[in-house]
């Protein structure tokens, strides 16, 4: 894989390759000493020789593409488009790699290795028939005391299994795995979140972990349940105070200087505050982006308030500007503050608390916040995804009339 790049990227004629032929590797991230994570990185070959390969995650559906940065020598540097994280290899020959993922946000390195082949995202391969894993669950994130809700939706064919979890505050987004005798495995990678999680099947029972990075780790039990209910995202979020206005709120613009909200010039403003670290805030953009070019005629405005991670004003501001014009957003973008929900639940003190990033507020032309909707469910939650689009287009479209 490597060698082809550096060779396409210093121009030079290569023999013994078939172009258009796309190859897979398999990753593994080493969170510690304990712990990996497996994905995939496909390779799509370019179709003529002055054409570049092209890099994606993947993680069963969801396609994330890699942008090439540096091709020196042995190693190569791919980076996430959003995220702000890349990945850095060395070959060790044609078939492996070894390297690390480096996560800009938090600071930290993980060491990676990798080999090329059409291999299972967790292994060993067993003659063990795999245990059946039903379609929805009704799941227990944590101990008793501090046990959080949720739902376990999955698909699995054979030994493969995909899925999501969706919580009252958003979804674990695209996972992929494989269930091994009586046992499950899934894992999502994709620049920020790595998560990992592992059950064991009891009949219509699942009990296991989940890792997120190289800490945190929590049990969680899930009970077999085709009709599983979470809470809704459009109450968890609610006025408690009449008296506000939020035009004397101030952001400060991608430039640099603060700017109050002005709603009076249209029917509808959608207000989504985010972070540019949140992958859920990022599909949440990427729809986002759908319907401020299908209702702006119409009256829609949507301004995205970035709650960074980043240390000072100024390094939260510039983060969020290359976010702001990597994912190509085509409306206001404004710095909010830091990465807190505490700080963002002072900010909105109207309201009961920001619980989850994202979160979206409805605006009508007077400043009133006549909706709120907490979390994202992204493409990965299916159905669930296509109805909250559904209930969307129906409220905009009542509003702006």
């Amino acid at each position: 894989m490597i060698k082809k790049l550096f060779l396409l990227a210093c121009g030079l004629v290569f023999t013994g390759i078939t172009l258009g032929q796309n190859d897979l590797w398999r990753l593994e991230i080493s969170l510690n000493d304990r712990l990996h994570l497996p994905f995939f990185i496909k390779e799509t070959v370019g179709e003529t020789k002055l054409e570049p390969n092209t890099f994606e995650v993947l993680n069963g559906t969801e396609k994330i593409g890699l942008t090439l940065k540096t091709a020196h020598g042995d190693s190569m540097e791919l980076a996430f488009k959003e995220m702000d994280s890349y990945l850095k290899f060395v070959y060790s020959d044609s078939k492996n790699i070894r390297g690390y993922w480096r996560d800009n946000r938090k600071g930290i390195t993980y060491p990676l290795t990798g080999s090329k082949g059409n291999y299972k995202r967790f292994g060993p391969t067993t003659d063990t028939e795999p245990k059946n894993v039903f379609n929805s669950y009704k799941v227990l994130f944590g101990d008793a005391k501090y046990a959080w809700p949720a739902v376990g939706l999955f698909e699995q064919t054979g030994d493969q299994l995909t899925g999501t979890f969706l919580t009252e505050t958003g979804d674990y987004r695209f996972l992929e795995g494989n269930v091994i005798g009586n046992r499950l495995y899934l894992s999502c990678f994709d620049g920020a979140h790595a998560f990992v999680f592992t059950a064991k099947i009891f009949g219509d029972t699942l009990r296991g972990y989940f890792y997120s990075g190289a800490s945190y780790k929590t049990s969680w039990e899930g009970v077999k349940n085709e009709t599983a209910k979470i809470g809704s995202p459009d109450s968890l979020t609610y006025l408690i105070s009449d008296s506000y206005n939020l035009s004397e709120l101030r952001f400060r613009s991608l430039k640099g200087f603060k700017r109050k909200l002005d709603f009076s010039k249209t029917p509808l403003t959608i207000i989504q505050i985010m972070g540019s670290w949140c992958p859920n805030c990022l599909d949440e953009t990427n729809y986002f982006k759908k319907i401020h070019t299908q209702y702006k005629e119409d009256g829609l405005n949507i301004i995205a308030l970035g709650f960074e991670s980043q240390k000072t004003t100024k390094k939260r501001r510039k983060h969020l500007k290359v976010f702001a014009k990597k994912a190509r957003i085509p409306y206001p973008v404004y710095l909010a503050g830091s990465a807190s929900k505490k700080e963002a639940s002072q900010m909105f003190s109207m309201l009961n608390e920001i619980s989850s990033f994202p979160t979206t507020l409805f605006v009508n032309q007077k400043g009133e916040i006549i909706y709120v909707h907490t979390g994202f469910y992204g493409p990965g939650t299916g159905a669930y995804f296509e109805r909250y689009q559904i209930g969307i287009r129906q409220k905009i479209e009542k509003y702006i009339k």
